[in-house]
């Protein structure tokens, strides 16, 4: 009796985990028969069925010293992830991201027999080059930008560009028309952004009225409740849902990272705000020079339209400050957030890649 084909995942960050879910999803909606999803992940991809053979909620890290700090626990994933992959009968592998450790499991993977499908490569929006190896360890790769698949397909990989995943997972998220109102925040995905970030956010929302909080899937509402508390926060509403809340948002502050893409995405006029701790802070002093921008969006356009606030810039009455003119006038942001939408492309990359990931597992 055939087994079921295998299809494994490598997420080791809270966007990778959402993206594996969403391909999941559509793979076993439409492959004909059973399947088995396994690989690295979090609630998202569990969510979907996956067998987690490593669970990476917490993997998430920013800057050096935070990075070393999970890298024994990553390693422990990537041991993991490793035994799953020479044993049983081979599939297809989709790392997501994380180039840290998904470059060498790719390469492993391949090397046991398994087609790979590179998903999001590590540094995907850089126009001037790409990573060396994605061709040597993928068979195939997506990619959210369309440059990234020029350079990629001129370095002699088989890469694809159907646009950018969250256009279409933020297209598929409806919410009622209304008028927007109150002010987001989003702390963060890792715990040790949402305890330097809260404080700073709290004080400078203080009076504004209808607050919500966007509850990061690997951090949960308790614990970031637990936070909330401690940290001072005043009445306010806790989302596990962020595409309506953001979309029914007047404004964000935003910690750097996919959500800034996400929130322009939404429409959402938005201000990055990252705090960290006194190591990230000398490190960062140390990397600034060599750092134009930090959010995606400014990176993409190429200008800056959404406000960086980082560390010591990032305290309560700048943050307020812009706050307020940024709900007084967000013409400027809206204007730009059309453009991006422009760049990202298409809104059914995960419906393309789904059908790709199928055609390599019939194949």
């Amino acid at each position: 009796m055939a087994t079921a084909p295998r299809l494994f995942f490598s997420a080791g960050e809270a966007s990778g985990d959402a993206y594996a879910a969403q391909l999941a999803r559509r793979v076993v909606r439409d492959w004909n028969g059973p399947i088995s999803i396994e690989g690295v992940g979090g609630k998202r991809l569990a969510a979907e069925g996956g067998r987690l053979v490593a669970d990476s909620s917490r993997w998430g890290a920013i800057g050096i010293i935070e990075s070393a700090l999970r890298a024994p626990t990553i390693y422990q994933g990537y041991l993991a992830a490793k035994k799953a992959l020479r044993t049983g009968q081979p599939g297809v592998c989709v790392p997501i991201d994380f180039g840290y450790m998904n470059i060498k499991l790719a390469r492993y993977a391949k090397a046991q027999g398994w087609k790979v499908l590179y998903f999001v490569p590590p540094g995907s929006w850089r126009k001037d080059k790409q990573g060396a190896d994605m061709p040597v360890v993928s068979h195939e790769i997506v990619t959210p930008f369309s440059w990234s698949a020029e350079i990629l397909t001129k370095m002699g990989g088989s890469a694809h560009w159907f646009g950018h995943p969250l256009r279409q997972m933020v297209a598929q998220a409806e919410v009622p028309e209304a008028e927007r109102r109150g002010v987001a925040l989003l702390p963060g995905s890792r715990e040790h952004e949402v305890t330097h970030n809260l404080p700073v956010l709290i004080e400078s929302v203080k009076g504004l009225g209808l607050i919500r909080v966007s509850v990061a899937a690997n951090l949960g509402e308790t614990r970031l409740r637990e936070l909330w508390k401690a940290h001072g926060g005043g009445e306010a509403t806790f989302h596990t849902d962020l595409y309506p809340m953001l979309k029914s948002s007047r404004a964000a502050l935003v910690c750097s990272g996919t959500a800034t893409l996400e929130s322009a995405l939404c429409g959402c006029p938005t201000i990055v705000v990252y705090r960290g701790s006194k190591a990230m802070e000398i490190e960062y002093k140390i990397r600034r020079p060599n750092i134009e921008f930090i959010s995606l969006p400014n990176i993409l356009l190429g200008r800056k339209v959404l406000p960086e606030l980082i560390q010591w810039e990032a305290n309560p009455t700048k943050i307020r400050e812009l706050l307020d003119g940024l709900m007084a006038d967000p013409s400027e942001q809206l204007a730009a957030f059309a453009e991006l939408e422009t760049i990202l492309g298409p809104a059914n990359a995960l419906d393309a890649s789904a059908e790709l990931l199928l055609k390599m597992l019939r194949s």
